[in-house]
């Protein structure tokens, strides 16, 4: 008897289980396949690996290292979390709460959902050796990666981010997207990708909201989620 009445609370604990393990991005159906936009045609190949222009690439990366300051570090590994309040910081004049911004939250996370869908069998064509695994004087200052390095998945992310939210906020796009500009850096100061890797991310991110953007789904989702942020930022409809 005693069992039985436990069986209501194990398959709750067992669900609670399941939601932990599995985000809420993971979970969601994305806007769009691999399929359906291709970036493998689309975006222009990286350099070889172990070629001169690798060589290259790899200076401006250690540069890149050796100019940044300890705050700067500090930065890049917060920067690695991809989420609206890291990402935004204080762009939007006010911090960003994601309990009171449900339909935010909703549209974003079929984002987070498309953005992995599109950019994992991207990487994974591509097979760009990341900059910290090329060279041992690169050093991996923020929480190791080791999917492929091109296109940056950070700043495809953040690309989306930016143009979405500008969108619902041009008052403060530019403040957007120059913070956009900085949060993807934090990937090459981390030692986790190349500036190259930072344009086809840009490239990347910009192909994905064009694409969604047609979609019905994505048109209602992202009506309600401006309504609700420009109200909670005491902005006009």
């Amino acid at each position: 008897m005693t069992t039985l009445r436990r069986l209501p609370f194990l398959r709750l604990a067992f669900i609670a289980a399941l939601a932990l393990a599995f985000p809420a991005s993971a979970r969601e159906v994305p806007y769009l396949t691999a399929q359906e936009l291709d970036l493998v045609a689309i975006l222009p190949p990286p350099v070889v690996n172990g070629s001169a222009a690798d060589a290259a690439e790899q200076a401006e990366v250690l540069a890149t290292q050796q100019a940044a300051s300890a705050e700067r570090v500090a930065k890049a590994q917060r920067d690695g979390a991809e989420t609206l309040p890291v990402l935004l910081d204080d762009a939007l004049g006010k911090p960003i709460e994601m309990r009171a911004l449900p339909a935010l939250g909703r549209l974003f996370d079929r984002l987070d959902a498309t953005e992995g869908a599109v950019i994992a069998p991207t990487k994974k064509a591509f097979d760009r050796r990341r900059p910290y695994l090329s060279n041992g004087a690169i050093k991996p200052l923020v929480r190791p990666s080791v999917s492929g390095s091109y296109p940056s998945g950070h700043t495809t992310w953040s690309t989306v981010a930016a143009i979405v939210l500008g969108q619902m906020v041009p008052e403060k796009r530019d403040i957007i997207f120059a913070r956009a500009a900085d949060y993807a850096l934090s990937r090459v100061v981390g030692g986790m990708h190349y500036l190259n890797d930072l344009e086809g991310g840009r490239r990347a991110g910009t192909a994905i909201v064009v694409a969604v953007m047609a979609r019905p789904e994505y048109q209602a989702d992202f009506a309600a989620a401006r309504a609700e942020l420009r109200a909670y930022l005491g902005l006009a409809p």
